[in-house]
């Protein structure tokens, strides 16, 4: 137990909602809970309009709570609900109260909620400050929410050089070094099987243009040459129309050799599909951290990822995956070759265990008790 129990808030995506900064709060959520604090999540009614969210469902059904209350208290795009949720926190009376940042669509909300707090300790956890994809006014609205902050974790090295580039001294300064942890929460009931002798690669997680994957079917058809025997599986929603994908697999004569899950992949496959898989690629072509690369390394899988950005942070090259130029099919395709045929599988697999000890909620949960 903590000398004293505070009792910590957090704002944003929770469950019910999916994806990964929903994930990562909860785990977060449940790390506090763990060492014996008072976790409360404060999340939305509804996340975003229809025309902003192509994919499926925006919510799923969700396990390992633990006891965590999770409240719906606001809707980002509906000024008329911000109240609410001003008013719910400030009954609960939280010590701490953590912010979920990862995109502007978010800023005008939390700036109008944190501004009716401000007798409350705010710390802001960050996950981008430069966005993939463009948003008017995107680093004013930034400064807006940061400067009703106490402190802003960065979760790479990439984010705080990011955050020291795009924002006033004033602001910079509340930046704390922090990390991404690895993922612990997926089981893997085909823990006990062999990896399959195929040399099989996995792209895992949201698809979306700067995720590269016209990138990697490019680089697949290259390593063919090489490997005849490889293949390549696909599994994750693609956030718009998969065809242009299905079309460039057809036109590259992938059909045999490219496995395709176009939709959301549930808790319960997760593993399944790493189990399946001797490496997981990361073609970004643009990036600050990646849970991917804390999910692959959950299940002692290596990972091939693009230089860009803080992916580089979390990766030991030669020991447990390997770095490429981004946006370059040819040395992802080299990278892949050699990969497979100098067998790298089994000496990066058996390092990642060592490796991933230091990326732990708990060590990330201490720096935001101590920001």
């Amino acid at each position: 137990m903590p000398e004293t129990v505070k009792k910590i808030a957090l704002l944003g995506p929770a469950p019910p909602f999916r994806g990964g900064i929903s994930q990562f709060a909860l785990m977060l959520g449940r790390e506090f809970s763990r060492t014996g604090h008072e976790v409360k999540m404060y999340t939305f009614k509804r996340q975003y309009p229809k025309l902003l969210f192509p994919g499926g469902e925006q919510t799923i059904s969700f396990s390992g709570l633990e006891g965590i209350s999770v409240q719906r208290v606001f809707t980002p795009y509906l000024p008329q609900s911000w109240r609410y949720a001003v008013s719910e926190i400030r009954v609960w009376k939280p010590d701490l109260l953590i912010v979920s940042y990862f995109l502007p669509w978010f800023a005008p909300s939390y700036t109008w909620i944190l501004k009716k707090l401000a007798d409350i300790r705010i710390v802001c956890l960050a996950h981008n400050i430069d966005f993939h994809e463009k948003w008017p006014g995107a680093d004013l609205l930034s400064k807006r929410l940061f400067a009703r902050c106490h402190s802003i974790v960065l979760l790479s090295e990439a984010c705080k050089r990011d955050l020291q580039r795009k924002m006033p001294k004033h602001i910079a300064d509340k930046g704390i070094s922090g990390f991404h942890p690895i993922y612990d929460c997926y089981a893997d009931n085909h823990a006990s099987r062999e990896k399959p002798s195929q040399p099989t690669a996995l792209f895992f997680g949201l698809i979306k243009p700067y995720k590269g994957l016209d990138v990697l079917l490019a680089a697949t058809k290259q390593a063919l040459k090489v490997i005849p025997e490889l293949k390549l599986i696909v599994a994750g929603e693609v956030y718009g129309n998969s065809e242009q994908y299905l079309q460039m697999i057809r036109r590259l004569g992938l059909t045999e050799v490219v496995e395709t899950h176009f939709k959301y992949i549930g808790e319960d496959e997760i593993g399944q599909l790493f189990q399946r898989s001797q490496v997981c690629v990361l073609p970004y072509k643009s990036a600050t951290q990646s849970g991917v690369i804390s999910t692959s390394y959950n299940f002692n899988v290596p990972v091939i990822a693009s230089d860009v950005g803080g992916l580089s942070e979390y990766i030991s090259p030669g020991e447990t995956g390997l770095l490429v130029p981004p946006g370059n099919p040819e040395a992802l395709a080299q990278a892949m070759i050699r990969y497979f045929k100098d067998g790298m599988y089994l000496s990066m697999s058996s390092n990642i265990p060592a490796y991933k000890e230091q990326y732990s909620w708990q060590k990330l949960a201490d720096i935001f008790l101590q920001a």
